[in-house]
């Protein structure tokens, strides 16, 4: 309901001719280690199992502001600790 809801912000900013941008209209999922308020963000941990922030990280503000229409969160690590990929190199 929430995305289909600012969806139907988004649209009528755009046929009004307030948003112009590249990303208005654009449906975004945001990393889940992202605060955005309102919205369920646990960081994939348990510790932050039922965390609903009550403000937003500068950057989905931003991208609120683009027009972008938030449509649900991304998985992630825990904590985003558990990178594959990276390596550490001991001398």
């Amino acid at each position: 309901e929430r995305a289909l809801q600012a969806a139907t912000n988004v649209q009528k900013k755009i046929e009004k001719g307030e948003l112009t941008g590249a990303l208005a209209g654009v449906p975004v999922a945001i990393k889940d280690n992202m605060c955005t308020e309102g919205m369920l963000t646990t960081c994939s941990s348990k510790i932050l199992k039922n965390f609903i922030p009550t403000f937003s990280a500068e950057a989905v503000l931003n991208l609120e502001k683009a027009g972008v229409v938030i449509i649900g969160k991304t998985n992630m690590d825990e904590f985003g600790l558990h990178n594959r990929n990276f390596r550490i190199w001991h001398n």
